[in-house]
């Protein structure tokens, strides 16, 4: 009969050794010669680094249909789409070449941001083009 008690606690015992170790080697942590409160903000750090990886991960893992240009500093939000929603619809895809569906999913989740690092006057241009249409744009700096 094996003992689960034992085995469990040989594993839990092996993983802090591989932590350890991996600890060590990566970060340049001693476990043996810990200063609680500089580690506290050493992990602080650490775990506020970690989160915003997965905090950019998860933005890429749902579904996220905006462009990105890489020529400014600013975004463009869809706040609301008026009354026509099939004429915002048309117009936001004339500006960023999207297909149907995508265009289609950006004005039925309002608000929305839609385009992301763009220029001043691509910010202004767009935000003219579907504030004709009868939409609301907000841009972010």
């Amino acid at each position: 009969m094996i003992d689960y008690r034992f085995l469990f606690g040989a594993i839990a015992i092996m993983l802090i050794v591989i932590i350890r170790d991996f600890l060590k080697k990566k970060y340049e942590y001693d476990m043996d010669n810990v200063d609680v409160k500089r580690t506290s903000v050493k992990w602080f750090r650490f775990f506020n680094i970690y989160l915003r990886k997965i905090d950019i991960f998860k933005k890429f893992i749902s579904e996220n249909y905006a462009i990105e240009k890489n020529t400014g500093y600013n975004s463009l939000t869809l706040t609301d789409v008026g009354e026509n929603k099939a004429t915002v619809m048309a117009t936001l895809r004339q500006i960023t070449d999207l297909e149907y569906e995508k265009a289609k999913y950006i004005v039925n989740n309002v608000p929305y941001t839609f385009m992301l690092n763009i220029s001043d006057q691509e910010a202004e241009v767009t935000k003219k083009a579907l504030e004709y249409v009868g939409a609301k744009v907000d841009i972010d700096k």
